[in-house]
C-alpha cells in the first residue's frame, strides 16, 4: 500500500468517526434539558444579588418562594423546605440589621415542594397570619433540606434566603404648636447621667411653616449641649442646621418642604457631626469631640417660644441612640419600630399615644417627656410614613 492510499484511509476513517460524533451529539440535544449531571436544586430569590427580600405584612403576608432546577429532569424532584434560624445573625452583623427568625410556632412542619417531571420549577406559598412585632422585626430564613425524588442534589450557596417580615409604622402622631413658651421634655430634675463618645438622634418631623429663624425641634440636655433648629439668621429658612459642642453649626442645603414629612438622623461619630434625611447623608462636617466626654441628663423638644415657632410642627419615633447609627442601620429601620429593649437606647418615644400630654419612654427607663398645656393642637391618626 503507497503512501497516498494510507493517507486517504486515515482521512476516510477520521471523517466517518467526525460524523458519528456529530449525530451522537445531534441525537443528545433532545434530551439535554433533561441531564442529571451538572444539575442543582436552588431558591431562585438566592440566584440574585439580594441576600434578602422585604415582605410587607400589612394584615398578614404571602411568601411565594420558587424552587428551581438549573436543568429539567425526566422525573419528579422532591425537596424538604425548611427554615434555618441561625442565618440570621449573620445577615444581621454584616448588614445593621436587628432581624429576629420568627417563631417556630407560627411555620409549618414537614412542608415539601414537588417540581414535575420535565418542569424547571415548583412554587411554594407560605402564609404568616398578622401578629403584634412589639417593636421586633421578624425574618423567616428558609433551607432546602433533603431531596427526597430525583437524583439531583441541591446548591450549598443557593439553597437559603431570608424573608423580612415589615411591619410598617401606622401609628397616630401629635401636631404642636406653643402659645408662649411651652415645651416638651424630660424632668428638669433628674439629671441622667449618660456618658457616651458617640450618639444619634432620629425622629420623623413635618413642619407647616419655614418662614421663620430659629424654629428649634430638640435641645439635648448636657454638658455639651446639641440644639436642632429649621433657620439661622439668614433667609431663606427653609434649611436643618445643628449646633453642637461649641460649634457654630452643621447645616443642610436650603430645599426642605413645608407640610412633608421627613426622617432625619443627626449622627455624631467621634469627630464628624453628620446629617441624613430619609436615610441619605445631606450634610456633615469636622465637629470637635466635647472636652470632658459628653454627659447626656436630658431632652427637650419644641424649644422656642411662640415667637420663634409659628409652624404647626407634627413629630413621631424620637429614638435617642449611645453610638453611631451607620446608613445602613438609619435606612433598615425608618419606617418600621425598633426593639426597645436594644441596650443602645438611651431613650425611645414613640409619640403615639393618641391622646393627652405625656410621651411614655418605651425602653422601660422611665424618661418620659411631658408637653406643656395647650402645646399639643391636635393628633393626627393612621399616619403611614411609607405612604408619604
Amino acid at each position: 500500500m503507497n503512501l497516498i492510499s494510507i493517507k486517504v484511509m486515515k482521512y476516510i476513517y477520521l471523517s466517518s468517526l467526525v460524523i458519528a460524533l456529530s449525530a451522537f451529539l445531534f441525537m443528545g440535544c433532545d434530551n439535554a434539558d433533561y441531564k442529571a449531571q451538572g444539575n442543582s436544586l436552588y431558591i431562585a430569590d438566592a440566584a440574585g444579588t439580594a441576600k434578602a427580600a422585604t415582605i410587607t405584612m400589612d394584615g398578614g403576608a404571602d411568601i411565594n418562594v420558587t424552587v428551581r432546577l438549573a436543568q429539567k429532569l425526566a422525573e419528579d424532584v422532591e425537596v424538604e423546605i425548611g427554615f434555618a434560624p441561625e442565618i440570621i445573625a449573620g445577615y444581621n452583623e454584616n448588614n445593621g440589621t436587628e432581624y429576629e427568625a420568627l417563631p417556630a410556632e407560627q411555620l409549618p412542619q414537614d412542608a415539601t415542594v414537588t417540581i414535575p417531571a420535565g418542569e424547571i420549577s415548583a412554587n411554594f406559598q407560605l402564609h404568616i397570619d398578622d401578629f403584634a412585632t412589639n417593636g421586633i422585626t421578624y425574618a423567616v430564613p428558609l433551607a432546602l433540606g433533603n431531596v427526597l425524588k430525583g437524583n439531583v442534589t441541591k446548591s450549598a450557596a443557593q439553597g437559603r434566603f431570608i424573608y423580612v417580615l415589615s411591619k410598617p409604622l401606622n401609628v397616630s402622631v401629635p401636631v404642636m404648636k406653643p402659645r408662649g413658651s411651652e415645651n416638651v421634655q424630660t424632668d428638669p430634675e433628674t439629671d441622667w447621667g449618660v456618658s457616651v463618645e458617640t450618639y444619634t438622634l432620629e425622629t420623623w418631623v413635618r413642619m407647616s411653616n419655614l418662614n421663620k429663624n430659629n424654629q428649634a425641634i430638640f435641645n439635648v440636655r448636657a454638658n455639651n449641649e446639641v440644639y436642632v433648629r429649621f433657620g439661622d439668621a439668614n433667609r431663606p429658612y427653609n434649611y436643618l442646621q445643628v449646633k453642637a459642642h461649641g460649634d457654630g453649626g452643621t447645616e443642610t442645603a436650603r430645599d426642605w418642604n413645608t407640610n412633608q414629612w421627613y426622617h432625619l438622623a443627626i449622627v455624631y461619630n467621634g469627630s464628624e457631626l453628620i446629617i441624613y434625611r430619609d436615610g441619605v447623608r445631606v450634610a456633615g462636617k469636622q465637629v470637635p469631640a466635647p472636652k470632658g466626654g459628653m454627659v447626656i441628663n436630658g431632652l427637650q423638644m419644641i424649644s422656642s417660644s411662640s415667637t420663634y415657632f409659628p409652624a404647626e410642627c407634627g413629630m413621631s419615633q424620637v429614638r435617642f441612640w449611645s453610638y453611631a447609627r451607620s446608613e445602613a442601620e438609619i435606612q433598615n429601620n425608618m419606617f418600621f419600630e425598633v426593639n426597645p429593649k436594644n441596650p443602645n437606647l438611651i431613650g425611645l418615644w414613640p409619640l403615639d399615644e393618641g391622646e393627652g400630654n405625656t410621651f411614655r419612654d418605651a425602653t422601660g427607663q422611665n424618661r418620659d417627656m411631658t408637653a406643656g398645656d395647650g402645646l399639643i393642637r391636635r393628633w393626627e391618626h393612621n399616619v403611614r410614613f411609607d405612604k408619604k
